[in-house]
């Protein structure tokens, strides 16, 4: 089939999808829905952290009696939500940024800048989630546990940090769409995936 058969058959479904602006603004949120859900986990995590933090401070001052586990689930605990944090982060824009030319920025400039580097976050995230998983894996096959007296198994806190990645790229993946729809629509579609955090 020559160059003009090809032209003559007719978009598929998908690309039809794919060209579509509705379907990525539905992706984008699927993805904010994600991150959104995971840090509602961050406070029940974060309570889970103040009453071991609580329980422990009890212990040690008015039993004299300090627990041999309640440090080390803690430090299991602020790994989880520092590590499954980032993606949430970038949600609600709160990523640490140098801002002083960058808020002067119309909407169009800003997605310009950011379409620009996102390539070093997604290499950073990439990597992270292949030599975390890595990790993770070989904790697992190898049954590492912690050295302490519980015996912790280490691939599950290992394993927070090739998730925690993933959580990130696919916002940072969200957020490229979004600067791609800015540019191709000029509306502000950042302002609009910030509104939801």
């Amino acid at each position: 089939m020559g160059e003009a058969g090809l032209r003559r058959l007719p978009s598929t479904r998908r690309n039809m999808e794919a060209q579509n602006p509705g379907f990525w603004r539905k992706a984008c949120s699927a993805v904010d829905g994600l991150n959104l859900w995971t840090a509602r986990i961050f406070g029940y995590t974060s309570l889970a952290l103040t009453l071991l933090v609580s329980y422990e401070v009890f212990c040690r001052y008015f039993l004299n009696s300090p627990s041999d586990w309640s440090t080390e689930i803690n430090q299991y605990l602020l790994c989880l939500m520092s590590m499954l944090g980032g993606g949430y982060a970038l949600l609600i824009d709160q990523h640490v940024r140098v801002d002083i030319i960058y808020r002067y920025f119309s909407p169009r400039q800003r997605s310009i800048a950011e379409l620009a580097t996102w390539w070093l976050v997604i290499f950073f995230c990439l990597a992270l989630v292949i030599y975390g998983g890595q990790s993770a894996i070989e904790a697992l096959i190898r049954n590492k546990k912690s050295m302490s007296l519980m015996e912790y198994p280490l691939w599950i806190p290992f394993l927070m940090i090739p998730v925690g990645a993933l959580l990130l790229l696919l916002q940072v993946l969200a957020r490229m769409v979004r600067n791609i729809l800015t540019l191709k629509t000029g509306e502000d579609e950042l302002e609009d995936g910030k509104s939801r955090g």
